[in-house]
């Protein structure tokens, strides 16, 4: 009896994997039928489709190049600059300026911005000069000074330009900063 019930089990786990192999076997045929016809069209380089020559020897129009998907680069934001990253401000001491009398300019910058070139510009007539060399004083641990002297020769409207390069956590920058006109008059 017990031969029986072995013969038993095996005829059905061997009939439950039969049935298993033959449901995945008709799965696998039952998708679409290719074709009855070879394709007509034939791919040689990519992007570019060409039709076969149809029958009677005539070929159908040109290649055509299919279009690419282009995906532009994205830009990486550039960070804020921190304060001790920037020239905070241009100002010029008083309010009368006369030509042949010295002219003080006061820029403020941050720790981090060196290698200062400053200019003034005769807005008049686009005439530029350097400002020279200044006096710098550490107003705090973020803050200096830089104190430049020059005296205007001509009269008219000025205005004062400052570069500088940024030493910050993602790399040095140029910075710059542009300080409010001012007249200067005539002597006299």
């Amino acid at each position: 009896m017990a031969n029986r019930t072995n013969m038993w089990k095996r005829l059905v786990r061997h009939t439950g994997l039969a049935l298993l192999v033959g449901s995945l076997l008709a799965a696998c045929n039952l998708g679409q039928q290719a074709p009855p016809e070879p394709v007509e069209e034939q791919l040689l380089t990519p992007g570019v489709i060409v039709p076969q020559q149809e029958e009677g020897g005539v070929a159908p129009e040109a290649p055509t190049a299919t279009p690419l998907i282009q995906v532009p680069p994205t830009a990486t934001p550039t960070p804020e600059l921190l304060p001790w990253e920037q020239i905070q401000s241009i100002t010029v001491d008083g309010t009368t300026h006369r030509t042949q009398e010295p002219v003080t300019v006061r820029v403020k910058r941050g720790r981090a911005v060196s290698t200062m070139t400053c200019s003034w510009v005769l807005q008049d007539t686009g005439q530029t000069g350097a400002l020279g060399t200044p006096t710098s004083t550490q107003l705090d641990e973020n803050t200096f000074e830089d104190v430049y002297i020059f005296t205007p020769q001509q009269a008219g409207t000025y205005s004062v330009n400052c570069t500088g390069i940024a030493t910050t956590t993602s790399g040095q920058r140029q910075v710059s900063a542009v300080g409010t006109p001012f007249t200067v008059e005539a002597k006299g």
